[in-house]
């Protein structure tokens, strides 16, 4: 029987560190029929002469040069010279084990769906893996992206390019932070029921130089604006989902106040900083509502009552990731020279105090009976 072709499309700048692993890892598939289309969308370091190089070596590779248009638009032109019956999407500064297209291709065949998704990736920080696979609802799906159980990119995860012809589905080239979401969201309004695997087959890298990684004030309000544009072309929709995509909404608050925080810039930024401490704390039963994870409960009443110590403690979370990925050694250390984990250890019995000693009524109101047990046990 022979093997349905599958294109892999990878955007590419400024990655010149990673993306010889990545295409290798690509070279080295299990699967035999595909092609891999390299998008340099104006590299401005080596990756573009990289790509050429390896092009030479593999007539499977094709690479296509443009002048920086921002990552939407290089996947839209790798889908345009896609040839596959199927279509994926991996990152220029990650890589992917040897059975990703097969492990993909096996879910779009046994469930027949036209989207396939995978639940987990490894990290520097995690390392889940199954080998379970399942078919769930879009409306499920929908609901999982904007609730973090799903990963709201578009790599780790196949598409038919029937799907996306027949609906005229491409990225939105005005959206440069949640493009991937909304392209996401956009695919599951043209389907009834999405595989789920959770075989780790994708490497996600902590690249400090992404545009992922770094705080830009602008990129967040450009994430909320693919939000109000993902509700306007809702066709599937249900209270659970608009729940989820309020509490996604809710979430962008903490992300620019972490990163105001992070970047020191809350003086220069004090009118969006105070709103979104604002915001946190008036709709404070929202996340206490939809997280099931009390410690992740915990952690938004700390940021209702110390918005800027809870972003100093993730900070120095980010940073110590950040150490991890560069291969260095997992004690982070402040100015001072304390372990930063010691400082900053805001765990239950502190948050507990919190929680007695300040003016948190709401947040009392909104958690369940059970989690208060959970919280008050002696």
């Amino acid at each position: 029987m022979s093997q349905k072709k599958v294109s892999v499309i990878v955007p590419v700048y400024n990655v010149e560190k990673y993306i010889k692993k990545c295409v290798e890892s690509l070279i080295n598939q299990e699967y035999r029929n595909f092609e891999i289309i390299l998008i340099n969308d104006g590299s401005v370091d080596n990756s573009g002469m990289i790509i050429d190089e390896m092009s030479l070596r593999d007539d499977r590779i094709k690479v296509i040069h443009q002048k920086n248009q921002g990552v939407s638009a290089a996947r839209n032109v790798g889908i345009s010279f896609s040839k596959g019956e199927y279509i994926t999407f991996v990152d220029g500064d990650d890589w992917v084990d040897k059975d990703y297209i097969s492990y993909f291709v096996s879910l779009m065949e046994k469930y027949g769906c036209p989207v396939a998704m995978n639940k987990n990736n490894h990290t520097e920080i995690q390392k889940l893996s199954n080998n379970n696979s399942y078919l769930i609802s879009a409306e499920s799906a929908i609901k999982s992206i904007y609730m973090g159980d799903i990963f709201v990119a578009v790599w780790n995860k196949m598409y038919t390019k029937k799907l996306l012809e027949d609906n005229q589905i491409i990225f939105n080239s005005d959206i440069w932070y949640g493009e991937g979401m909304l392209f996401n969201i956009e695919c599951l309004q043209y389907t009834d029921m999405v595989a789920i695997g959770e075989k780790s087959v994708y490497h996600q890298t902590f690249n400090t130089d992404s545009a992922m990684r770094k705080f830009n004030l602008q990129s967040n309000f450009c994430g909320i604006k693919s939000l109000e544009i993902q509700k306007k072309l809702w066709k599937k929709n249900n209270k659970d989902i608009e729940d989820a995509w309020r509490y996604h909404r809710y979430c962008f608050n903490r992300s620019i106040v972490d990163g105001l925080v992070r970047s020191g810039l809350v003086n220069s930024n004090k009118s969006v900083y105070k709103e979104c401490v604002s915001n946190i704390r008036k709709d404070i039963g929202l996340p206490l509502k939809m997280e099931k994870s009390l410690k992740k409960k915990i952690v938004w009443c700390g940021y209702y009552v110390f918005p800027n110590l809870m972003a100093i403690r993730r900070t120095l979370k980010f940073k110590k990731l950040a150490r991890l990925a560069r291969g260095g050694g997992n004690r982070l250390r402040t100015k001072i020279g304390i372990d930063s984990n010691q400082i900053f250890l805001f765990n239950k019995r502190i948050i507990i105090f919190l929680v007695r000693t300040t003016h948190m009524y709401r947040v009392m109101y909104a958690l369940s009976q059970e989690d208060k047990k959970l919280l008050f046990v002696t």
